[in-house]
């Protein structure tokens, strides 16, 4: 049996590759890179900035 996050994976490589879009593990990489870079760039600080910039309570 899989986990819902992997069904939500399979998901989405599906859609992709209907819109001719390849998936690839190197792609796949690249872009849990960027998310941790991104998670990384994320302190409470540059929420709160967010926070104020669309007026939104921290």
């Amino acid at each position: 049996m899989t986990r819902p996050d992997q069904d939500a994976h399979v998901e989405t490589e599906r859609m992709l590759a209907q819109a001719g879009i390849a998936v690839t593990d190197e792609g796949k990489a690249r872009a849990r890179a960027k998310l941790r870079a991104a998670e990384r760039r994320m302190t409470p600080e540059a929420w709160a900035r967010l926070a104020e910039r669309f007026g939104r309570a921290a």
